[in-house]
């Protein structure tokens, strides 16, 4: 499934106005236009404890797989673990791809962050995100934007059968489809899906569905 994947919906609470049930409501919401396999839930709430993030993982989970999304927990491998999700997402920092690997189950999907094109073009993940493209605040830590010129530096490079995901600033439509343009398999969004009026109506612009 994870070739179709098309829009990484990465949670956050705060601007989902939810948690526990209502955490598995409002991306159930957001899932209503997307078609099954277009989808795939990255459940980043770094600030709760191990008890609380599942509890989020599971309301993910229940609300994504009827309607064919997949759910990775962002650094969490134990998590991941104790709720069945797909896999996991690990930040730049987080532990190694192959150590995850050795966790989890055979055919478990592991995403993996990278900010500069020539770590992105080496990483060995099944996805891989990459960014900043364009400002945001979410990602104004890692540094100035790279750009879709990064992108284009990724895409000059065998990569094998990782999925290349755009993130930072994919606010709109037209973002959405030049950073396709360049190369990128799919495209990453917070703000763009959980601060807009009609979070199902914006995932599936972005998801160009």
């Amino acid at each position: 499934m994870l070739h179709s994947v098309r829009l990484v919906m990465v949670t956050d609470r705060r601007l989902m106005g939810a948690t526990g049930a209502d955490f598995g409501a409002a991306i159930a919401r957001a899932l209503e236009r997307m078609p099954a396999g277009a989808a795939l839930v990255q459940v980043r709430e770094k600030d709760v404890s191990a008890r609380e993030l599942a509890v989020l993982v599971r309301a993910a989970i229940a609300a994504a797989r009827p309607r064919g999304a997949l759910v990775l927990v962002n650094d969490r491998v134990d998590v991941a673990l104790a709720c069945d999700a797909d896999g996991v997402h690990l930040p730049e920092r987080g532990l190694s791809i192959a150590l995850a690997r050795a966790l989890l189950p055979r055919g478990s999907i592991v995403g993996a962050s990278r900010h500069r094109a020539v770590d992105a073009a080496a990483c060995d993940a099944d996805l891989v995100v990459l960014g900043p493209i364009f400002a945001t605040p979410s990602k104004a830590a890692f540094g100035a934007p790279l750009g879709v010129e990064a992108i284009d530096e990724v895409s000059a490079h065998a990569r094998g059968t990782a999925r290349l995901v755009a993130i930072g600033g994919i606010d709109s439509i037209e973002r959405a489809a030049l950073v396709r343009a360049h190369g990128a398999d799919a495209v990453a969004a917070i703000r763009a899906i959980w601060s807009a009026d009609d979070p199902a109506r914006a995932a599936a612009s972005l998801a160009g569905v």
